[in-house]
């Protein structure tokens, strides 16, 4: 019996010095690999591809560890293997969260790159998709980066965190080959720019296809992702001409405000439906319901009463009406139905094949009626 739990507890031993020389043998390896976190791609006047590839090694001895790396190539696998010989580091793709394209790539077509991409088992399907209107090399140059370790890893945050606090639409590799294959809903991608040496998104990329032909302001998203998703916990700011509401405004610094209210609203929940009426005259109805609770106002107005609540209400579905035609209107001119007018076309219109082309000549054409109500559910500050 004593020999064997002796003979047991020796095969348990060796297990257990098994696995410790492995988790020695894999730290060793790791040490010795430059894990890829963005990638950055531009065109040079011989339409070669010049890659940024941006770096992380897991290395206790470096202060900074992380490395940037340019590098060309007629291909993105030669754009990595020039990048390797750059570099001390075996560098891999396992940890990639984001990859930008620079105009001259967005102007004439990404989905060739990110076709590779697809193929690389490696790579998650969850990067994020961008781009950039000045050259992607400049934005991951950017030395800012607050406490990540690299630029990369705080451009996969940046990104994170807007999407998460419902600022502009998702755009994981997933989500944009979606879009892309999904005829009439067009891909929307974040646009970076950087100032003071710190990158940010200032705007949404709209695409046709897989080509850039416009860009949405971060005011104009609210209204675009509005109208393609659902918000849970929104926010908007909003101003008014103060004439309409001068029989319900308090004495209080009045002179001091100008001839404008401003209305911050939070906690916003949305519930939008596209329904296409009529197929022939390519006639729509969109609903939207909407509740929120003001949380600052720039004038002292009484809105337990119920006449001025009822006023800003109907300020607030005015205001939000003008800005939806807007913004479609817009999108119509670009020719990047972003909202998925046209999936709902192709769904009543089955049998009938719907190509890309063929719903840009009929995008324009739309006409679509608004019925947007708001219930005002709780009342903040006032500033």
């Amino acid at each position: 019996m004593q020999n064997k739990r002796a003979r047991h507890l020796m095969v348990m031993c060796l297990i257990v010095l098994t696995l410790l020389t492995g988790c020695l043998q894999s730290k060793n390896i790791i040490e010795k690999l430059g894990i890829v976190t963005a990638y950055g791609f531009d065109l040079n006047q011989q339409q070669e591809l010049e890659g940024t590839t941006v770096l992380y090694q897991f290395n206790p001895d470096i202060t900074n560890a992380s490395q940037i790396i340019h590098s060309t190539g007629k291909t993105f696998d030669m754009v990595r293997a020039n990048a390797n010989k750059k570099s001390g580091y075996k560098i891999v793709n396992g940890k990639l969260q984001t990859i930008l394209f620079g105009p001259s790539i967005a102007e004439q077509g990404i989905f060739p790159y990110l076709d590779t991409i697809e193929r690389n088992a490696a790579i998650s399907d969850m990067l994020y998709v961008t781009m950039s209107e000045t050259p992607a090399q400049d934005i991951l140059s950017a030395s800012n980066y607050e406490e990540a370790p690299n630029v990369g890893v705080y451009l996969n945050r940046l990104i994170e965190t807007a999407v998460q606090n419902e600022e502009i639409v998702s755009s994981t590799f997933h989500e944009y080959m979606r879009s892309y294959f999904n005829i009439g809903r067009e891909p929307l991608i974040p646009v970076l720019s950087v100032e003071n040496n710190k990158v940010a998104v200032d705007k949404i990329g709209a695409m046709q296809g897989d080509v850039h032909v416009g860009s949405f302001s971060l005011d104009e998203v609210f209204y675009v992702r509005l109208l393609r998703d659902k918000y849970n916990s929104g926010r908007i700011d909003l101003e008014f001409d103060l004439e309409p509401f001068e029989p319900y405004i308090q004495e209080y610094h009045r002179d001091n405000r100008g001839d404008n209210m401003y209305v911050v609203i939070d906690k916003l929940e949305s519930n939008t439906s596209i329904q296409l009426r009529d197929p022939e005259k390519l006639t729509y109805d969109v609903t939207v319901k909407l509740n929120g609770r003001i949380i600052e106002k720039s004038h002292r107005m009484n809105l337990d009463q119920p006449e001025p609540l009822k006023q800003l209400e109907k300020a607030i579905i005015q205001k939000m009406e003008n800005e939806l035609i807007e913004v479609v209107s817009k999108s119509k001119q670009l020719g990047s139905d972003v909202f998925g007018f046209g999936v709902k076309y192709n769904n009543k219109t089955r049998g009938e094949e719907l190509t890309r082309d063929k719903w840009q000549d009929l995008y324009p054409n739309i006409d679509v009626n608004y019925d947007i109500s708001i219930d005002i559910k709780r009342f903040g500050i006032v500033q």
